[in-house]
């Protein structure tokens, strides 16, 4: 059965507005991240801590779903405006997502290069549902720092 003319249209509509979508959130979540580096780099550690780990925050967007976090390169969080609790451990070297995947650690060797994208299953704060997302780490440049923040992806097509 051949596909029909309108059916085509729709698919095409639909990655029409997917790519600009996507291309958006990954350009929000690099901008951000580079925001909050150079606000590190300007007012020091402490104000950062104190800024990043505010939910209601400059470094807290798109409805508290999108965010920047920060963290050490012995993978300390060192703030989270969502989950603040990743602040308590020493480390988060062998924690792992739902799927076992041991996501800090790729976080960390894209810290090591600069900068990079992650891809991991998180849970998507204010629903009860975890989902693919995609972050992007940013060394804070000349220090011990990185910061990241990330979309998830809700279904095919749809990023959030």
């Amino acid at each position: 059965m051949k596909p029909s003319i309108s059916s085509v249209l729709v698919l095409l509509l639909a990655i029409l507005i997917a790519v600009p979508t996507l291309a958006g959130t990954r350009d929000d979540c690099i901008t951000k991240c580079k925001e909050a580096a150079t606000f590190i780099q300007a007012q020091g550690i402490d104000a950062a801590i104190k800024v990043i780990d505010d939910k209601n925050g400059r470094f807290v967007w798109n409805d508290g779903v999108s965010y920047v976090f920060l963290m050490n390169m012995k993978l300390k969080m060192l703030a989270h405006p969502i989950k603040p609790e990743l602040t308590k451990a020493e480390t988060l070297m062998d924690a792992k997502d739902i799927n076992g995947k041991a996501f800090f650690v790729d976080f960390l060797n894209a810290a090591r290069k600069g900068k990079g994208w992650t891809q991991y299953t998180w849970p998507v704060p204010g629903m009860d549902v975890n989902k693919p997302k995609h972050t992007f780490i940013y060394r804070v440049p000349d220090t011990d720092y990185f910061v990241g923040a990330g979309f998830y992806v809700m279904e095919p097509g749809v990023f959030y």
